[in-house]
């Protein structure tokens, strides 16, 4: 146990100083570490500075403050960026005169500064001295309590919350994945490496720990939040094998424990653990929600890279094991994941099924065209002189002639062979040899009629090879579970 004492030094100095009708003033903090120091013994009144090579650290006071007519209190804060040092030794003293007021013996303390990869410490140290009329002697007005606070209740009470609301979110224990599994290996019993919490303590195990079990015994956790002023504070885990544990206090700390798993007499295991969050809290929705609420398994989600990531799986048709992967199985009994490679997601409409596939296709529809009406008119075919033709040449022959001749014009230059001054028929031409006829055509064109009228058209083909839109490509990916 520490013990404190005023120094003999100090009362003759204080006594002095009310002669002289001046202050008591103590100003100054002394740190020093001296080995082998017992602070269980008590210490001489008579004690004096530790030589100059055992002090480590000096400092103003920082505060003081008036505690009643008869007590004051001095205060000093050492910052995160003053270490590293150790002390066993606390003086307080007048630094103008040297008097040594006041000695604490302490367990030894560590003090750190802040450094790369070491958060540092922040030490405050009090010292209360009694004696008669302190309050007049020093001529200390200010009340301790606008300064001082019990910093140990407030850090406790708020450790204390953190811990209940870790409750509120996993229960009274809750582990992930084979975290803290009790298994056997070979004959060994062992708990799996792993993290959980224990009422709202979070517990981890960094590897497997080998335990010994008298069978038949149930596996405990037991947790504690523990640490001393001067430490980090952190969660104390060890494991038990009993056949019941309650939670208990030991040296002011509060274990809380629960149970891994039970083994029977042949040594079969049973888990006992509960897995992720608190499912009944009773409390509304929490921000912590389960991720299955959030994106249910069988989403397709649009991934921008060729690689998916864990516990994902590209959309391009394949076959999984439903009973692997059960949520996913729920989404797609068949155990195959949709090709969703080209592919556009629609919402479904009445009459399709759901997962049922669509041809690309333009929606049913024609065009129509025209040529506007021009009347061309009449035109002209080019000209051309196609001079003098000749038939084809034909056998002799002769050509019946039927006339019909009046008699006074009747004589040998216009008739011959028949009566005159009548109708005369069956007459001929004599008959010639072989021969042709010249026939002139000459130059001449023909008369075109074209009118109004309008033509058929045929429209070209264009465009891409399937239906689509502006794009950018990705990936689908599913999730895996």
């Amino acid at each position: 146990m520490s013990q404190v004492a005023i120094t003999k030094a100090f009362q003759d100095w204080k006594a002095q100083q009310a002669i002289n009708n001046t202050p008591v003033t103590l100003d100054e903090f002394v740190f020093a570490y001296i080995p082998g120091l017992d602070y269980d013994k008590p210490i001489d009144v008579n004690e004096t500075l530790p030589a100059v090579d055992k002090i480590v650290h000096r400092q103003d006071v920082s505060q003081f403050g008036v505690i009643n007519d008869n007590a004051v209190t001095y205060s000093v804060t050492i910052g995160a960026d003053i270490g590293d040092f150790d002390f066993n030794w606390i003086g307080l003293i007048n630094r103008e005169s040297g008097v040594l007021a006041m000695v604490i013996h302490v367990p030894t303390q560590r003090k750190i500064q802040n450094a790369a990869g070491q958060q540092g410490n922040v030490l405050v140290r009090s010292m209360l001295m009694e004696y008669s009329g302190a309050k007049t002697a020093t001529a200390i007005t200010t009340p301790a309590e606008t300064w001082q606070i019990d910093f140990t209740a407030r850090l406790g009470a708020m450790d204390d919350r953190q811990r209940i609301e870790n409750i509120d979110l996993y229960g009274d224990a809750a582990f992930f994945g084979d975290g803290w599994l009790v298994a056997q290996r070979d004959g060994q019993f062992y708990v799996n490496k792993g993290a959980g919490y224990v009422a709202g303590l979070r517990a981890d195990l960094p590897g497997d720990a080998n335990i010994d079990v008298q069978m038949p015994a149930k596996v405990w956790l037991d947790v504690c939040w523990t640490g001393t002023l001067t430490s980090v504070w952190g969660v104390q885990c060890k494991i038990t094998v009993a056949n019941e544990l309650t939670d208990y206090e030991e040296d002011g700390q509060n274990h809380y424990v629960f149970a891994l798993a039970s083994i029977d007499a042949e040594g079969n295991i049973t888990d006992l653990r509960p897995k992720g969050l608190n499912d009944d809290l009773g409390l509304g929705e929490l921000a912590a929600m389960d991720i299955n609420d959030v994106l249910p398994v069988g989403i397709p989600q649009p991934w921008p890279t060729n690689t998916p990531p864990k516990k994902w799986a590209l959309m391009w048709g394949q076959e999984f094991d439903p009973l692997v992967y059960p949520l996913l199985g729920a989404a797609y009994p068949d155990g195959i994941i949709p090709d969703m490679r080209g592919q556009t997601i629609k919402g479904r409409p009445d009459g399709r099924e759901v997962l049922s596939y669509e041809e690309d296709g333009n929606k049913k529809h024609g065009h129509s065209a025209t040529i506007a009406e021009t009347d061309l008119g009449t035109k002209l075919t080019e000209e051309f002189d196609y001079g003098s033709k000749t038939t084809e040449e034909d056998e002799g022959h002769s050509h019946k002639l039927t006339a019909s001749v009046p008699t006074t014009r009747s004589n040998s230059n216009h008739v011959s062979g028949g009566s005159t001054g009548v109708w005369t028929s069956g007459l001929a031409t004599t008959v010639d040899g072989v021969h042709a006829h010249v026939v002139y055509i000459g130059s001449h064109a023909h008369i075109v009629q074209l009118g109004s009228h309008g033509h058929e058209i045929i429209i070209d083909e264009s465009g891409n090879v399937e239906t689509t839109v502006k794009n950018i490509a990705y990936n689908y990916i599913v999730r895996l579970a």
